[in-house]
């Protein structure tokens, strides 16, 4: 880095040992600021989101009131003007709409060592430290690329290419995967892992902090600093404001007090209490993505339950949860104030290549929905959730829908192959998890 000895610069970018505490910057952070980076939405706000399927209420009395106000005002402008003095202005109207913003979800994008090999292998010459990770979302890139917004959870922090593709227990993966997800069309990126520290500062924050803000993406969960923390990351598309919050259980090997508070958004009652609160002043619509719940655990935990509804309270609309490594359950949970809020409890992983791996940890999901905003309302509509396949061969990697899969590509799956009928397991199992408390999601397979 600029300005810095070589013998620093390596120092910074060896892995921190475990539970080694990490120095916080000399300005006091405070622990209840926001995460990501973005701008504040200024238009006004939209009622919440509400399920699939309604309709929006009605424009408020307040502004019936004031568009009666404005007629009048049209009236007695025009008396004024008569006696030569100008009417004041009027405030702009928004748009009835409806608007419409199709929407995906993907869960834990895990790359590793033999995932890097594949990429080194698609880009110029084996071993010269270019890779290309685009071919292995060249499947599913059709229902990323078409969506209005897309979200995945980027596990492996970019640490940059000078610490180089690395595996478990501390991963980190070059900076030519940021392009490959941007390419095959994600605009959403969550951070916050248990994995996002592995590299400690540099590889969490500083590099690959400098990497994402160069791209088109809305990026929250891990920040350079207390300013970059405190932000709200937003997006408006097709006239609906987002705001994505971004969150993890904790980071493997550090006690919360070892990291600076703005480093890593961890899971604290209070802070997204908070961060909801502003998010919602900020946007029409508030997406949380949540790194929780028991690996390889099919089901919600407490721990899950506990903090999904106090998401619903605090007003969120929609929760995308990550890290059990396999799916989980969705539903509908109902705040405090009536507000519902759509729940996925795990999407599972996008890409991985686990060291003893099962066909659960290949069966993964993308939530597929459409929110739609009409006469100051927003409600969700379409609600369906799209099967994937983490597919391998051995040594090639591809993510697949799971209708566009094939008994002749299962074959040649390691896992997969093992299975009687593999397709019939993936697609009933999605529906019996998925729909686990009932509410009769759409299964696309």
């Amino acid at each position: 880095m600029v300005g810095r000895s070589a013998q620093e610069g390596r120092q910074k970018r060896k892995p921190h040992r475990r539970g080694t505490p990490i120095k916080p910057a000399a300005e006091e952070p405070r622990r209840t600021s926001g995460s990501g980076a973005g701008t504040r939405s200024s238009g006004p706000r939209a009622t919440r989101p509400a399920a699939s399927g309604g309709t929006g209420p009605s424009l408020p009395r307040r502004q019936l009131l004031v568009g009666a106000a404005g007629a009048a005002a049209i009236v007695v402008g025009g008396a004024l003007a008569a006696r030569g003095c100008a009417p004041a202005e009027e405030e702009p109207v928004e748009p009835a709409g409806p608007f419409t913003v199709h929407f995906v979800a993907v869960g834990d994008n895990l790359p590793e060592i033999e995932i890097a090999a594949f990429a080194d292998a698609q880009a110029g010459e084996e071993g010269d430290g270019t890779y290309d990770y685009s071919p292995i979302y060249e499947p599913v890139k059709k229902y990323i690329e078409s969506a209005d917004l897309a979200y995945v959870k980027e596990e492996t922090h970019v640490g940059g290419n000078e610490i180089g593709p690395r595996g478990y227990p501390s991963f980190n993966i070059t900076d030519e995967m940021a392009d490959a997800l941007v390419e095959t069309g994600f605009d959403l990126v969550g951070s916050a892992t248990n994995h996002a520290y592995d590299w400690g500062s540099y590889g969490a924050n500083e590099h690959s902090r400098a990497v994402w803000n160069e791209l088109p993406v809305t990026f929250a969960g891990t920040a350079a600093s207390e300013e970059e923390a405190k932000q709200v990351a937003t997006v408006e598309k097709n006239g609906i404001t987002f705001a994505l919050l971004d969150y993890t259980y904790g980071v493997n090997g550090y006690d919360p007090e070892d990291l600076p508070s703005y480093a890593v958004s961890l899971m604290d009652k209070d802070r997204i209490a908070d961060d909801v609160a502003r998010a919602r002043e900020a946007a029409d619509v508030v997406l949380v993505g949540m790194h929780w719940g028991t690996e390889n655990l099919m089901e919600a935990d407490e721990t899950q339950l506990e903090y999904a509804q106090l998401l619903a309270d605090a007003g969120a609309d929609v929760v995308l949860g990550s890290h059990p490594h396999v799916i989980g359950p969705m539903t509908w949970l109902e705040g405090a104030d009536g507000h519902r809020t759509l729940v996925a409890y795990s999407l599972g992983n996008f890409l991985s290549n686990h060291e003893d791996p099962s066909i659960k940890h290949e069966l993964e999901g993308m939530l597929s929905c459409d929110f739609v905003k009409e006469n100051g309302s927003v409600r969700i509509e379409g609600i369906k959730w799209v099967p994937l396949v983490n597919h391998t061969d051995g040594s090639s990697f591809v993510v697949y829908a799971l209708k566009d899969y094939t008994e002749e590509l299962a074959a040649e799956h390691p896992i997969l192959s093992q299975s009687t009928d593999p397709l019939g397991w993936m697609r009933d199992t999605s529906a019996d998890v998925v729909n686990a408390y009932d509410d009769g999601f759409l299964i696309d397979a």
